[in-house]
């Protein structure tokens, strides 16, 4: 068996293993940990055994935009910033030195090396990390003036399962996924972690502060945890 639901299969033994583990782990697939001796045979049965549980953590790590099959996506020839309302065409042609990214009103062209793809892919991340800060700069302003929740500082990061994030010291940071949201998931989880800037919790009293400036905040939420699926493979 070299792989269950749609999955690689890994089986290994480790020596400290004290009883047989299985495991989700991005980038590599299912992963199957046994303890010195056991017999390999039963792992199918144990797999069916647990099918259920996996495929719920597949669904939902999936649905969070994490890849478990470890292969490099396909080049995009399109580019979705939904957040922004922006569309780029790509266009790939090789050229000797570094991969570069040059943006052209609604094209991008990607210049270098074309064959790593690898390289390509790191390439267009920092284009989209430089393009997330711009927007979510713009929209954590706005929505700074027009709720009077101030903030200290913006970050732009790249975190794997987190989409934002607020110190007590006021400084905001934001996952760059931002940027292939829904305009009305963004603004949202920019105006989750303004809150935080008051409340840095999750009380009672830091939902009732979410819910008089967006009283759908449930739905809302509900469609954040699910938000994974509109990032592409080869950024998240």
């Amino acid at each position: 068996m070299t792989e269950f639901v749609g999955l690689p299969l890994t089986v290994k033994t480790h020596p400290r293993a004290k009883r047989v583990l299985v495991k989700l782990v991005p980038g590599k697939g299912l992963e199957v940990v046994m303890p010195r001796g056991f017999d390999p045979v039963l792992v199918p049965d144990i797999l069916r055994e647990k099918q259920g549980w996996i495929e719920r953590n597949r669904d939902m790590m999936q649905a969070e935009g994490r890849d478990l099959t470890g292969e490099l996506p396909d080049l995009p020839s399109v580019i979705d910033f939904k957040a922004w309302g922006r569309v780029y065409q790509v266009d790939y042609l090789a050229r000797p030195g570094q991969v570069r990214v040059v943006e052209n009103v609604t094209r991008l062209q990607v210049l270098g090396p074309i064959e790593d793809r690898k390289a390509v892919f790191d390439a267009l991340q920092v284009f989209t990390v430089k393009k997330a800060r711009e927007f979510c700069l713009f929209r954590l302003d706005a929505l700074s003036r027009q709720t009077g929740l101030t903030y200290s500082a913006l970050r732009i990061r790249r975190q794997k399962t987190r989409w934002g994030s607020c110190s007590a010291r006021g400084t905001i940071s934001l996952n760059a996924k931002l940027l292939f949201l829904p305009p009305k998931l963004v603004d949202h989880l920019i105006l989750h972690e303004l809150c935080h800037t008051r409340q840095l919790n999750h009380s009672k009293h830091y939902w009732t502060l979410v819910a008089s400036y967006e009283p759908e905040y449930l739905r809302l939420e509900d469609e954040v945890r699910r938000g994974g699926k509109y990032v592409p493979r080869w950024f998240a």
